[in-house]
């Protein structure tokens, strides 16, 4: 997929200097630093779908990335004071979690009182380097929040509920360093998602490549 891509003319790509130009179908590629997972390291992806977050004060675009070996990740851009991240997502199953984490401790999270415990990780943690942190705590409440599988940037917001969003409530555990965070969403029909996050400069996108 990436070999035809590549071998097209410059003249016949859209030149990007910030990943939130992406669009649908242009692609970026990673630096080789040992400082990301080795599924993301060095690696190139492809602009998959682009999808809204709602929430009460702001809205977050989120990039789905599929690399050459259909790995698939998430990635959403923050901007904390002028200082830009990216934040990368993967999406672990239920069995993964019982797996990786002291279940009796994260199970509080789902409790209407702020959990105050440290969760920690107790499983073999081989596959998920780099995408995981020792221990995690619970950074504030549940919070509400609609998904839109549509890309707001250059419209504005439905002042109403449309039929296509689809509500959900979120919560998010961080590390002690904020490098690392653990998102989960809970939908209207009781469907639990939960991702595994880390957080890194926005430097570590070594080229971003625009198709026409």
């Amino acid at each position: 997929m990436f070999s035809k891509w590549f071998g097209k003319d410059k003249s016949e790509t859209r030149a990007l200097s910030d990943p939130a130009q992406l669009q649908i179908d242009d692609m970026l590629e990673m630096v080789d630093s040992f400082g990301l997972p080795e599924q993301v390291r060095g690696k190139t992806f492809q602009v998959s779908a682009i999808n809204t977050y709602e929430y009460q004060r702001e809205r977050e675009t989120e990039f789905v990335l599929k690399g050459d070996d259909s790995f698939a990740v998430h990635m959403t851009i923050e901007d904390d004071d002028g200082e830009k991240y990216i934040n990368f997502t993967l999406p672990i199953e239920r069995d993964e979690v019982e797996h990786l984490f002291d279940i009796d401790t994260f199970s509080q999270v789902f409790d209407e009182d702020v959990c105050r415990e440290t969760i920690e990780v107790i499983g073999d943690t081989a596959g998920y380097e780099r995408w995981i942190a020792p221990s995690y705590f619970q950074q504030g409440g549940w919070y509400k929040g609609y998904f839109y599988r549509r890309d707001f940037r250059k419209n504005a917001m439905p002042s109403y509920e449309e039929k296509d969003a689809e509500p959900f409530e979120g919560v998010t555990l961080s590390s002690k360093d904020d490098k690392f965070f653990v998102s989960i969403e809970v939908w209207e029909d009781g469907t639990t998602e939960v991702f595994l996050g880390i957080s890194r400069p926005i430097a570590d996108i070594q080229s971003l490549f625009g198709k026409v």
